[in-house]
């Protein structure tokens, strides 16, 4: 997981639901069964190239271009990920 995309989930969970959660979130991210990684430079410039070719927004080119990079799926709900070529996605709620 992006780093961009561990702050996204932080201001998600302290705008739609409370400061509360949102730093219980925090505290918990370290223990994820998922990596937490810092963007490279070259992730920068995926994700920078994904955004002018795709329209997804920009801390989503970061997450889209991890799954690209390890060859994964991408865990979403977020439909605009399915607008990306190659893209596989593992879908989490309503399709």
């Amino acid at each position: 997981m992006s780093a961009i995309n561990v702050g996204e989930v932080y201001y998600f969970l302290k705008k739609q639901h409370s400061e509360s959660l949102a730093q219980s979130w925090r505290e918990a991210s370290p223990t994820m069964p998922a990596t937490i990684e810092v963007p490279t430079g070259d992730e920068i410039w995926m994700a920078a190239s994904l955004k002018g070719r795709f329209p997804i927004p920009y801390a989503d080119a970061f997450a889209a271009g991890l799954a690209l990079k390890h060859r994964c799926p991408l865990v979403t709900g977020d439909a605009e990920f399915r607008l990306v070529d190659g893209l596989e996605l593992d879908w989490v709620g309503r399709k």
